[in-house]
């Protein structure tokens, strides 16, 4: 039991008190110091969530037309274009690979590694690409887990799977 002065009579009281037994003032533990943090915590909370939920300004609608042209740009570089559809792809390919395994399959990777750690051209001219990666085990009809290969024909502009392969062994 913490005791603290009340903000009225000075008299020790437990600070979780509704009343102060001394003198009767309501929340006694609680200064008016306090109260005003409080108020203006709350006030930047509500400050930031309609900042957040606004349309935005003028100078991030500038900047999500450069990132379009960016985009242009990057998808002319493999390695530009591999990194930032890397996300995607190894959302959408993940069930289709997973499918691939005959009795079951479990997943090597952690929380936040990435499914493919390596990629190519499918196709330049579309921007179409093929993730490779290791992460994956199936099982045999025996029960033992063997790591596979597999890959993942990839097509970012509609976030669709055109093929997937895997074969035993490593990167």
């Amino acid at each position: 039991m913490a005791l603290k002065p009340c903000k009225s009579c000075k008299h020790q009281i437990d600070t979780r008190a509704k009343t102060c037994p001394n003198c009767g003032v309501s929340n006694p533990g609680v200064t008016a110091g306090q109260s005003l943090m409080g108020l203006a915590f709350l006030a930047f909370i509500i400050f930031v969530g309609v900042k957040m939920c606004s349309g935005g300004s003028d100078t991030e609608k500038t900047e999500a037309s450069a990132a379009k042209v960016d985009d242009a740009t990057c998808k002319k570089d493999l390695q530009c274009w591999g990194d930032k559809q890397g996300i995607a792809a190894g959302v959408y390919c993940k069930d289709p690979v997973t499918k691939l395994g005959k009795y079951s399959a479990r997943w090597t990777d952690g929380m936040l590694e990435p499914k493919f750690s390596r990629f190519r051209w499918l196709d330049q001219k579309a921007g179409t690409l093929t993730f490779i990666g290791d992460k994956i085990e199936f099982q045999n009809g025996f029960g033992a887990f063997q790591k596979h290969i597999y890959e993942c024909d990839f097509n970012p502009a509609n976030n669709q799977v055109l093929a997937v392969r895997a074969e035993p062994g490593q990167l």
